[in-house]
């Protein structure tokens, strides 16, 4: 059976849109629903804040750095065929400094890292690397742009950012052969919280990741 490991930020954990906090169950959250419409085996490694390559002292520090963290996630869930790629939602907070180049250099770091420590198809030491796809988060919802919004400081200029996003990843992604899903072509963010999907864009994007994979 195909096993994809998917490496991801609180959207990929199912953090909820509507401030509760309770995780979406596996009916709801894309990587399990992905794996379902595949019938592939999931591994999900993903955390809530977690940013390309920073550390957080606003958060758990050293721990949000996804690309400190990868190897361990690529050696603990071995054997990979598959590695999905879906985070730069956090990088957009204004204290990173980061612009949408930087954001994909720091999703490139990842797939360089990736292919160095290897996928353990053949062993746990075994470095053939797997297959790795991006999938680009959407776009922050236009509630990040409203200065009355509480988080407004937080997430300021994050919105133009990630909009800009995915054109500079798909050219980079390029260069290294990796395909790009870009979740905002099928997916927004919610209304009422402007950085985390609701459950209907949770599933709707777990199917259509499914029908991308399968054409790959």
């Amino acid at each position: 059976m195909t096993r994809v490991l998917v490496y991801g930020d609180s959207n990929s954990w199912g953090t909820p849109s509507n401030g509760s906090g309770v995780r979406y169950d596996v009916k709801t959250r894309w990587p399990q629903v992905m794996a379902t419409a595949l019938g592939w085996e999931v591994a999900e490694e993903n955390l809530p804040g977690r940013t390309t390559r920073h550390d957080d002292d606003m958060m758990l520090g050293s721990a949000m750095n996804g690309l400190l963290h990868l190897p361990v996630a690529l050696k603990s869930q071995s054997p990979v065929d598959w590695l999905l790629i879906m985070l730069g939602t956090n990088d957009f907070k204004a204290r990173f400094e980061q612009d949408e180049a930087t954001i994909a250099a720091g999703l490139m770091a990842l797939v360089d890292c990736a292919r160095r420590v290897g996928s353990g198809k053949a062993g746990w030491d075994d470095v053939t690397p797997p297959n790795v796809a991006i999938i680009v988060p959407p776009a922050l919802g236009k509630l990040a742009d409203d200065a009355t919004w509480a988080r407004f400081a937080e997430w300021k200029g994050g919105g133009a950012i990630s909009r800009r996003l995915g054109d500079v990843v798909r050219v980079q992604a390029k260069m290294r052969q990796v395909p790009v899903f870009d979740a905002g072509f099928v997916v927004r963010a919610s209304r009422a919280d402007p950085i985390h999907l609701d459950a209907r864009a949770q599933r709707a994007l777990g199917q259509a990741i499914a029908e991308w994979l399968g054409t790959l």
